[in-house]
């Protein structure tokens, strides 16, 4: 009697998580630390922490610079003119003036809360959250292009650039949550206040080199201003 009984199907192979904690096969090229940072970021995270840094946070920063400059070429096509290259230096030295600016206290904080990461590890995460940020920016460009093409508001392309910032960020700040707990399982407490100073502190910078969408006759603005005024003042503007 013959057995015709197809053999048992071997089962498929176990894919790592997200956040294995785990070394970077291969190059750490900045196409390679782009594709794990989506797929596999407690990768990056080992890397930062164990000696190996220093090509990793060099692809990270070329990344997010890179990312940010081409929103910020989409950012500034709704006016043209001199603004398709203010915008993306603005907003990339910005994002990267805010990152400087907020690292001191998210070391004190998390220090505070009971966590043993050296200040290397944790500008390493802020820094992976933030290009994670600038990827997920790029993505929206093209939707953004799209509507600056359709539209001359200033106040709607503004609403609309801060609603895919705000979603980028959600995501940023996640993965900075996620990565402080791999490194660190003894830290307490969450990140809350922190995230809140973070958002503050990037929107108040973007208001202090608009404009970034409109048009101005100086490359800076000659009196300060507090951003939600400064959203206020827009707003009654395009009302009239």
């Amino acid at each position: 009697m013959n057995d015709n009984t197809p053999p048992p199907l071997e089962p498929p192979p176990i894919k790592p998580g997200r956040y294995q904690y785990a070394p970077m096969p291969g190059k750490k090229d900045p196409l390679a630390v782009l594709e794990t940072l989506l797929k596999y970021p407690g990768r990056i995270i080992w890397e930062i922490s164990n000696g190996r840094a220093r090509p990793v946070v060099m692809a990270l920063a070329l990344i997010m610079v890179f990312s940010l400059a081409i929103y910020g070429a989409v950012v500034g096509s709704l006016t043209g003119g001199s603004q398709v290259w203010i915008a993306p230096v603005k907003i990339a030295f910005g994002s990267l003036l805010s990152l400087l600016i907020c690292l001191p206290s998210l070391y004190v904080f998390l220090c505070l809360s009971g966590s043993d990461s050296n200040l290397r590890q944790v500008a390493g995460m802020l820094l992976a959250s933030v290009c994670l940020t600038s990827l997920l920016l790029i993505s929206f460009a093209p939707v953004a292009w799209v509507f600056s093409q359709s539209t001359d508001s200033i106040a709607l392309m503004g609403f609309l650039h801060l609603l895919f910032w705000i979603v980028a960020v959600w995501f940023g700040m996640s993965l900075l949550k996620r990565c402080i707990q791999l490194v660190s399982q003894s830290a307490k407490g969450n990140l809350g206040v922190w995230m809140i100073l973070y958002i503050v502190v990037s929107l108040q910078m973007m208001t202090s080199l608009r404009p970034i969408i409109g048009h101005a006759t100086t490359f800076l603005p000659d009196q300060k201003q507090f951003f939600l005024a400064h959203w206020s003042e827009c707003l009654s503007k395009s009302v009239k």
